[in-house]
């Protein structure tokens, strides 16, 4: 079965509150894979593009053959985690030594998964997400947020199943 939705968790722990409101999404979709940024590994940014044999090339080719994109990242300090922002500098290389897929991201559908410590993201967390898919031609599909728990409170778990459904609708746009 192919994946219509790779969720990209980035999170120091791969069973933490992040990873937690990602799997209540994902349990929620029919056809999907969840990549643990932890188990690549992904080199950061290089002007003489030093890394082009890492992980960063396989994971494009995913995320290029995906019909929708979920980047799950708890908040830190009002930012992506050092994960996921490894990942984001390193789409520089879509744009100038993998242009092709690159240009494939276009209309792809985007998504956010995040946790945090406060009652809501900061603007300044969405932003980077939402101006990367704008910049890729990808569509921005939104952020799904929940502070920081042990477990889902029945609340989060039914608007994860509803998140999920807006991840379903977009994917067979």
């Amino acid at each position: 079965m192919e994946n219509k939705t790779l969720a990209i968790l980035g999170s120091s722990r791969h069973d933490g509150a992040t990873a937690r409101l990602l799997s209540a999404v994902t349990r929620c979709l029919d056809a999907h894979e969840t990549v643990d940024l932890n188990t690549l590994a992904i080199g950061p940014y290089c002007y003489d593009h030093g890394r082009a044999h890492d992980d960063f090339l396989p994971l494009a080719e995913k995320m290029q053959s995906a019909e929708a994109l979920i980047f799950a990242s708890p908040v830190y300090w009002y930012s992506m985690s050092a994960q996921m922002k490894t990942v984001f500098d390193r789409l520089t290389d879509l744009t100038e030594i993998y242009k092709p897929t690159g240009k494939a991201l276009a209309g792809k559908a985007v998504f956010v998964v995040a946790t945090g410590g406060s009652a809501d993201a900061p603007a300044c967390f969405i932003q980077p997400f939402a101006d990367t898919a704008a910049y890729f031609d990808m569509r921005w599909g939104g952020l799904f947020y929940a502070p920081g728990a042990d477990a889902l409170t029945p609340a989060q778990s039914t608007a994860a199943r509803a998140f999920a459904d807006r991840i379903a609708g977009a994917s067979h746009v």
